[in-house]
């Protein structure tokens, strides 16, 4: 079995896999947390797979990824610890699978790698060739991916997220609320959290139309023929306000990690 874990701003996410297949067996998730302690991490693991039924014994390999580098040697040390394996980490000198045609190719976050490899993978093995993909992660931050017809990614947008934008808006008004991201059911709304909603929510699909869009444009190629796919926390609220048709893949990055796996262990 392999274990892959997902090191994000607000969340870490557990997957487990059959080796030989992108089969997911189970997965949790918990709060990232940078204060914490291998031994903490170690024991909350333990108990929340416990919960699941997943031992600590029986696993054949371990990889991760991170966007929060502080916490790169505490998660590796706790992953070593509860699997008995020396993890991979996504990062220089593990082969993705395609090539990077960005100006600092080691700049890419390490959960863009990851949606990307599960993008190509999954293609590869059905056989499709010359597609293009427009891949939304609506985490902390929202990242737009373009991955051209030649299988290369070739770059993306950044901007903030939802929560960051909920967040943001209470934090920094006197009279706001902090509401939950929620689909709104109009976009004129008649009290403040209506009215942050869909300000929010569909300001935010407006984005998400407007930039694959423009990403399409940019790649020569028509939306209608372009794999627009979405995942992260927020993706679902949003895809669902979107004029384009998105496909919402809730565990794309975990997913990605094992293809990441599979192009790297000794065949």
């Amino acid at each position: 079995m392999l274990v892959a874990v997902n090191v994000g701003n607000s969340r870490i996410s557990f997957g487990f896999f059959k080796n030989e297949s992108c089969e997911l067996v189970s997965k949790f998730k918990i709060s990232t947390d940078i204060n914490k302690t291998s031994d903490e991490y170690l024991a909350l693991i333990k108990a929340v797979s416990g919960e699941i039924n997943i031992s600590g014994e029986g696993f054949d390999d371990c990889i991760f990824s991170s966007v929060v580098p502080q916490l790169n040697s505490v998660i590796s040390e706790t992953l070593e610890r509860f699997t008995g394996i020396s993890p991979k980490i996504v990062g220089p000198g593990l082969k993705t699978g395609f090539p990077i045609k960005i100006d600092t190719p080691s700049e890419l976050g390490a959960d863009i790698v990851a949606n990307t490899a599960a993008v190509i993978g999954a293609a590869r093995e059905k056989g499709d060739k010359n597609f293009s993909s427009i891949v939304i992660d609506m985490g902390t931050v929202t990242t737009v991916s373009a991955i051209n017809k030649n299988g290369e990614y070739i770059g993306c947008s950044i901007f903030p997220g939802v929560g960051i934008s909920f967040d943001a808006m209470h934090g920094k008004t006197a009279q706001l609320p902090n509401v939950m991201p929620d689909k709104p059911q109009r976009a004129i709304g008649k009290n403040s959290r209506d009215s942050l909603r869909s300000g929010i929510i569909l300001g935010n699909s407006m984005i998400l139309d407007g930039m694959c869009e423009k990403f399409a444009k940019e790649m020569k190629v028509e939306i209608n023929d372009t794999l627009l796919l979405a995942t992260g926390e927020y993706a679902e609220s949003v895809i669902a306000s979107c004029k384009n048709d998105f496909v919402y893949e809730e565990n794309l990055t975990l997913k990605g990690l094992w293809y990441l796996f599979d192009s790297n262990r000794q065949k």
